[in-house]
């Protein structure tokens, strides 16, 4: 009886937890945590250690591909690949082809000020061309790529078998792009040039792993999770965090692509499992608010508002961008980025692929 009652209760917790007819606090939590750090390394220049560094930047973009995959899990109608394709380049493509607009005109006004090379405007303009991206762009077309191989793999009959093909491809494609593009892209910017036109494929094909892993972890992990007490999901979470740590610091094992693999996962489950658990407060409201509008932010910060930054910086103070005044700098373009997110979604909610 006691063990029907527990059982009881632990699928009523999971079934609250699981609520597609309301925004989860928990993943806009992790996103906030995600989004932000992405900003924070943008402006950190020497202030962190190195495996601080390392480890915030092997999660944070792989915390928006595992929230994907996580979301896709909660989804109880089926559409085919196609039908989804086309609903994200709606959701993803309009802001893409809106923000790459926004930062072209930008950086015009930069170029007949004197603040840029008018070859980096050519530059970025072909980035918009390929789908490269400007900036931090290149994430759009490279989740979009992502989800949309997740999705033919799922629904495919053959998943198994697509999903280990898949599996190879990813990492004969990690170990081809980092020992071999990764060293030539780096040589010269020609060879960036030349490298462009395929890079957000190479991404979308490295980020439908960790999709999958946070399909599965939802779909296969979470329900067995979530019934226990917050003690219990905070020491699973904290662990998940402490391992993910000690996979920079002094790895137990060193297995090619599994590390990565690990190490792009384990935060993004371990922040899930706490803020699964924290109850509504200002701390959290925070991070969520992020979560919610990480898409400005993402677009923004490093076009925009970092620019800004470091010209003030060049111009007003004389300093070269370096040390702890970038973190000054990075509190202030959060601030900035309030009244950039109210604009985006009561003004320009059309830049996000929003109807009024």
């Amino acid at each position: 009886m006691v063990g029907g009652v527990n059982n009881h209760k632990r699928q009523t917790q999971y079934k609250n937890m699981q609520n597609t007819n309301r925004r989860l606090d928990y993943i806009d939590a992790t996103k906030g945590v995600a989004i932000l750090c992405i900003t924070f390394l943008h402006f950190e220049d020497g202030v962190i250690p190195g495996w601080l560094n390392i480890w915030i930047g092997m999660f944070m973009i792989s915390a928006f591909y595992f929230t994907s995959g996580w979301i896709n899990a909660l989804q109880n109608k089926k559409i085919t690949p196609k039908e989804f394709l086309r609903k994200r380049i709606k959701q993803l493509g309009i802001p893409y082809l809106w923000f790459s607009l926004l930062f072209i005109v930008f950086d015009i006004v930069l170029t007949l000020s004197g603040e840029m090379n008018p070859k980096i405007l050519l530059r970025e303009i072909y980035k918009t061309i390929t789908l490269r991206g400007i900036g931090t762009l290149w994430f759009i077309p490279a989740l979009i790529i992502g989800e949309y191989i997740f999705y033919v793999i799922r629904n495919h009959k053959h998943y198994l078998v697509l999903a280990f093909v898949g599996l190879l491809t990813a990492i004969a494609t990690s170990y081809i792009y980092y020992n071999i593009i990764l060293p030539y892209r780096e040589l010269s910017d020609i060879n960036k040039l030349i490298i462009a036109p395929i890079q957000f494929l190479i991404q979308g094909i490295l980020s439908w792993p960790v999709i999958c892993i946070g399909y599965l972890a939802n779909r296969y992990l979470w329900k067995k999770i979530v019934g226990h007490s917050t003690v219990v999901i905070a020491m699973i979470g904290i662990t998940l965090l402490a391992f993910s740590i000690i996979l920079i610091i002094a790895p137990p094992f060193n297995i090619y692509y599994l590390n990565g693999l690990l190490s792009n996962c384990l935060p993004t489950f371990g922040f899930i499992c706490l803020f699964a658990i924290i109850k509504k407060n200002y701390i959290k409201d925070f991070f969520v608010f992020w979560g919610k509008n990480s898409l400005i932010l993402m677009c923004t910060h490093y076009s925009i508002t970092l620019e800004l930054c470091k010209i003030f910086d060049r111009r007003f103070l004389h300093s070269d961008f370096t040390g702890y005044t970038t973190i000054v700098y990075f509190f202030i373009a959060i601030i900035a980025t309030y009244p950039l997110t109210y604009l985006f979604n009561n003004k320009l909610y059309f830049m996000l692929g929003k109807n009024k």
